[in-house]
């Protein structure tokens, strides 16, 4: 669907100009586009969770410490837009269902051995290459830098909003395990993909 979309957008910016006539540049302007029009619908789709959940705080703490720090590690990445939207929503209600059930159950010494197994996690297991998306070493190191920074950010965050709302210090801090937890999916996702690539 989106690939259709953004197929008619392109073409209708590009019909009366052909000087812009190339199709590189209008399969890169397709393609940001149709992300475009994917990460649009996840935002939309979480505001109406976190509507439905009377928790739009919620969709505020989970975009920051969600999307900050997987744009730096990457993770697991599912292969077609339909999929990302429903895994998308599918963590964010995970984490808005476990913070309403665990709230009051887990105590600060349970919150900080969480968060150092994230912390273990993000100086570990990451940053994740994406075949389509390929980085320089140094590029890595930059982006494994910065996303160590994020970490230390977001747990001091989900640290002061536990002690503020318990409620929504969990939803930060499910949100960054989440990232966590999904760079060993996309590490072997991507290893698969590259062997089924050079067969």
């Amino acid at each position: 669907m989106y690939s259709k979309i953004a197929s008619r957008v392109v073409n209708f910016m590009y019909k009366n100009n052909s000087e812009l006539d190339d199709t590189n540049l209008k399969e890169i302007s397709t393609y940001g586009i149709e992300i475009s029009l994917s990460t649009a619908t996840n935002y939309i789709l979480i505001i109406i969770i976190g509507i439905c959940f009377h928790s739009i705080f919620s969709v505020a703490i989970f975009a920051v410490v969600f999307n900050t720090l997987r744009k730096f590690m990457g993770g697991y990445h599912c292969t077609t837009y339909f999929r990302c939207n429903i895994t998308f929503c599918t963590i964010f209600i995970l984490i808005l269902t476990l913070s309403r059930l665990l709230c009051g159950v887990i105590n600060i010494s349970m919150i900080i051995m969480i968060l150092m197994f994230c912390g273990y996690g993000i100086w570990y297991w990451g940053p994740v290459a994406n075949i389509h998306k390929p980085i320089s070493t140094e590029q890595k190191e930059h982006c494994h830098m910065i996303a160590k920074v994020i970490y230390v950010i977001n747990s001091i965050m989900a640290i002061v909003c536990y002690i503020w709302l318990p409620y929504y210090g969990l939803v930060a801090i499910f949100s960054l395990l989440a990232v966590v937890v999904l760079l060993p999916l996309g590490t072997v996702a991507e290893r698969r993909r590259r062997y089924e690539s050079e067969k």
